[in-house]
């Protein structure tokens, strides 16, 4: 499993003799590194689905349609991941406003715990692929669920449901649909029937996304900075940017485990990419007290490591009741993690076991922050909402809710699940980053990393509580037509 897209070079301008004494070509011999995104307990790079399907529907056009646009990232049309530019990014406000209606009703109060039936929700999706009829926006958005916290099994309506805080929902950074009072993205249904779908891929194989570089680029790299000379003069440093650019060349992009034209491919990829521009200084996060990893390998004067950092899922505990009817989920969802490798010089990588102190804390600020960014950058909100969903879909299948239930979910669950979903495209390619940074002495940092999300291993540490209990205001909904209470 492999990401070797993101590399660095740290230079102090005024002490060139030092740069030749070290040797460029020896110091960045460390930059080819490993990580990925995985998702599910097994997972590994490579294979996949590298479809780059361009078409932006939605699924049964319901809800706002970003279509090639999520994240604030974008597929070109050679493929390849790229961010939008500033005018993109105002389209994509303006449409998104244009194609809301907004809640409506009861939908408009904010709620400390919004319930959502699993059972109504299949029966309404199937209904609207079969009369091709759009959904309301209420659907769309599970009735503006912010975070999912509980699921509820109820045997005498023969239902799942899931539980959590929701709020009235607007447009917010990239156009992505948020919570008007936290600025929380919105848990989707595209999401949620994404993480039906993959349940077994989560359990079997995992789900895994790579970039890797190609072994034409990787030795025209070698090649170049075997030979190339560094000075004081900055024109020499954007050359040599420039120059490493076309010698690595485009990183493929590879997928497995889910389909590469759905959201969920989308957001994962959109979240890891992120969050690597930020740790390499090659954007500035939109949150205070959160510098770059390499800005803090400049004050602390680190030494020369290769490290590499992913978000995973984060959560204090799993608990449910002695019936197995109420399961309650806690914790922040989401948090970063880091470890030293070593580089041999075939390229290929080894985990050292232990993490670099610079690294570490880079990873436990971002964790900190993380807040925050899904606010400010709301994918990252996105991706918590994902690890939600996988953990609920691995609590629903490895303890037999939907027999407990007596409910039938198998037109959404699982690998044969119906509903045709949302349409976006991914990338089949990414374009290599550098960053210059001046340093105290010249050296080579990378980061590396992606996402991992162990739903099955996470739903297998629940514990049983004696405080949890079916909610009694699910047993008895005012409105049978309609999805949330």
């Amino acid at each position: 499993m492999l990401f070797r897209s993101f590399f660095s070079f740290r230079r102090e301008a005024s002490d060139a003799c030092l740069l030749r004494k070290f040797g460029i070509a020896s110091v960045f011999a460390t930059t080819l590194f490993v990580g990925g995104i995985a998702l599910g307990q097994g997972g590994g790079g490579g294979g996949g689905n590298n479809n780059n399907n361009n078409n932006n529907g939605n699924f049964n056009n319901n809800g706002f349609n970003l279509g090639n646009r999520v994240g604030g990232v974008k597929v070109d049309a050679n493929g390849v991941l790229r961010a939008l530019s500033v005018q993109e990014q105002d389209e994509a406000l303006e449409e998104a406003r244009r194609s809301i209606v907004g809640p409506q009703g009861e939908l408009k109060t904010p709620a400390n715990q919004r319930l959502v039936s699993l059972k109504k929700i299949q029966q309404i999706v199937l209904e609207s692929q079969k009369t091709q009829k759009p959904l309301p926006e209420e659907v769309s958005y599970l009735g503006g669920l912010t975070r999912v916290s509980n699921v509820f099994v109820y045997p005498e309506r023969n239902d799942i449901v899931i539980a959590g805080p929701a709020e009235p929902w607007t447009v917010g950074p990239n156009g992505t649909i948020v919570g008007i009072k936290s600025g929380r993205p919105i848990v989707t249904l595209d999401d949620l029937l994404n993480a039906m779908r993959t349940v077994d891929s989560a359990r079997k194989t995992g789900i895994s996304v790579s970039i890797d570089p190609t072994e034409e680029g990787t030795v025209r790299l070698r090649k170049l900075l075997s030979q190339v000379k560094i000075t004081a003069n900055q024109s020499n440093w954007q050359s040599l940017e420039t120059a490493m650019r076309d010698a690595f060349g485009p990183q493929q992009v590879k997928l497995q485990g889910v389909s590469a034209n759905t959201r969920m491919a989308r957001v994962i990829l959109t979240a890891d990419y992120k969050m690597k521009l930020y740790g390499m200084n090659l954007e500035k996060a939109p949150v205070d007290g959160l510098p770059s990893y390499l800005d803090m390998m400049v004050q602390s004067k680190g030494r020369n490591v290769q490290s590499r950092w992913w978000m995973t899922c984060d959560y204090s505990s799993i608990e449910h009741s002695a019936d197995r009817l109420a399961w309650k989920i806690t914790g922040r969802g989401i948090k970063t993690l880091t470890e030293e490798e070593q580089i041999a010089a075939d390229g290929s990588v080894s985990q050292k076991g232990k993490a670099d102190p610079i690294a570490k804390k880079w990873a436990d600020t971002f964790t900190s922050k993380l807040e925050e960014l899904s606010v400010k950058d709301p994918v990252f909100g996105e991706l918590r909402n994902i690890m939600d969903l996988c953990v609920v879909a691995a609590i629903i299948q490895s303890n037999g809710l939907q027999e407990l239930a007596g409910c039938d979910l198998s037109a959404c669950i699982g690998d044969n699940a119906q509903p045709t979903l949302s349409q976006v495209a991914f990338p089949t390619s990414l374009d290599p980053q550098c960053s210059f940074v001046r340093a105290a002495q010249g050296f080579v940092v990378s980061a590396s990393g992606g996402v991992m999300v162990d739903s099955w291993q996470v739903a297998a540490t629940a514990k049983t509580s004696d405080e949890l209990s079916v909610s009694l205001q699910g047993k008895q909904w005012s409105e049978e037509s309609r999805i949330w209470q």
